[in-house]
């Protein structure tokens, strides 16, 4: 089990949510240093073959936040804002096309050079489903206090894991009928 929340449907839908507490007065970054970025590349198969720096850390922090702003937008068929797109397109400028290398099984795709090329190419995937044909697929969490975007193909999930936000709203949901029993008619 790995220590950052996944399973949104496609990597750069786990980027957006290395913030919890977006929508809070406490917020966590997962991403807070170039060992935690190093660690989630790692955990998404893109860890570069250079060093992680603090500029990295910044730059994929500040492209994250755009992407969700963009990513929002998009679902709201509104205008993303022109900086959002300057620093997606700025961070798309790294990108690179994968490597092949030989592996035991036949063939594997290389690790990127910098974190910068990994960013890129998690954008680059981001862009493609928000011009394309899966945007229908993006949902906004059900819970109100979570800020993730997941991809559901089937159209039936509510939240982005079922065992925390679905959890956290279910428990809400049973206090407030709790507390209304309580206070009667």
């Amino acid at each position: 089990m790995s220590e950052f929340r996944s399973g949104n449907g496609a990597a750069w839908l786990d980027l957006l949510s290395t913030l919890a507490g977006r929508y809070r007065e406490t917020r966590v970054d997962d991403l807070e240093d170039p060992a935690r970025l190093r660690a989630w590349l790692r955990v998404n198969d893109l860890e570069p073959t250079s060093a992680v720096t603090d500029a990295d850390v910044a730059a994929v922090q500040a492209t994250r936040e755009a992407l969700h702003r963009t990513t929002l937008a998009t679902m709201r068929a509104e205008p993303p804002a022109d900086e959002d797109l300057r620093l997606l397109q700025e961070a798309m400028a790294d990108d690179v096309p994968p490597r092949l290398r030989r592996d035991s099984g036949g063939l594997a795709v290389g690790r990127p050079e910098t974190a910068r090329q990994a960013l890129a190419a998690l954008v680059r995937d981001a862009v493609r489903m928000l011009a394309g044909d899966e945007l229908s697929h993006l949902h906004t969490c059900g819970d109100d206090t979570c800020s993730s975007v997941f991809l559901d193909r089937s159209g039936r999930r509510r939240w982005c894991t079922d065992l925390s936000c679905g959890n956290r709203a279910r428990v809400r949901a049973h206090r407030s009928r709790t507390n209304d029993t309580r206070q009667g008619p």
